[in-house]
């Protein structure tokens, strides 16, 4: 393991991505509600690879150029009409989705995955495989935590899986954190015995909870239940490290 200190900063949310400081870093995207927890599951599931796009337009060009493709993904928390999955966790848990190209455009993760992508292979976080991104990255000497937020806002629920990872890295190595990764980190900490119940009381939490994604709030909360760490290199992220 190289015992160079880390550099770890978090960014609080993709509309504060400045191209030139994340450059010469590794990006690591968290949406925890629910694009990086869906892309996980997905290819838990089975899915080839994914392409994520900003509009549905573009997702909908894809699909008439490329076989076995999928749409997927969300506006306001509601599946886009024409599509053929939400971005439901568990609307991905099935056997049709194996072998499947995934173009997926969501409302904030998807944007924060292209706002970093310039910066070179992109790591996608969630709860689910927070422990093997941590284990990934300790080689690593400049780490940047991307939170994808909600509409350009920070989000408690990208924050607290944000402190979880920092946490982790910690303790593999020493580390020098920007202030708003001590920030995120302190309140992970005060908050690590009922990781849901700090985040229940987000803006975007209480907005799936009102929708009645219910399941989909205590699965996206389960950590450590995949070894998958999807990347995104040239546009495409597949579960494979790429060159990591």
């Amino acid at each position: 393991m190289n015992e160079t200190m880390k550099q770890i900063d978090v960014i609080a949310s993709a509309k504060y991505v400045d191209k030139n400081k994340i450059t010469g870093s590794t990006p690591v995207v968290i949406d925890v509600l629910r694009a990086t927890s869906v892309m996980v599951t997905a290819f838990e599931y089975g899915v080839k690879e994914i392409i994520p796009v900003m509009s549905p337009e573009e997702a909908f060009q894809i699909k008439s150029s490329k076989t076995d493709v999928i749409l997927g993904g969300e506006r306001s928390a509601e599946i886009i009409p024409g599509f053929d999955y939400d971005n439901s966790p568990f609307s991905y848990m099935n056997s049709s989705v194996k072998g499947k190209t995934l173009v997926m455009t969501t409302t904030n993760g998807t944007s924060a995955i292209k706002a970093v992508e310039h910066a070179g292979d992109v790591l996608i976080a969630s709860f689910l495989n927070a422990g093997e991104v941590i284990n990934r990255l300790k080689d690593f000497d400049r780490i940047t935590l991307v939170c994808s937020g909600t509409n350009g806002n920070y989000t408690i629920e990208d924050g607290l899986c944000a402190g979880y990872i920092i946490d982790g890295l910690m303790q593999l190595s020493e580390v020098n954190l920007t202030d708003f990764a001590h920030l995120v980190h302190s309140f992970y900490q005060n908050s690590k015995n009922d990781i849901r119940k700090a985040a229940s009381v987000a803006k975007h939490y209480k907005v799936l909870e009102q929708k009645g994604f219910k399941r989909d709030l205590e699965y996206c909360f389960k950590t450590d239940e995949s070894i998958i760490v999807p990347v995104c290199k040239d546009g495409v992220i597949t579960k494979k490290q790429a060159d990591l």
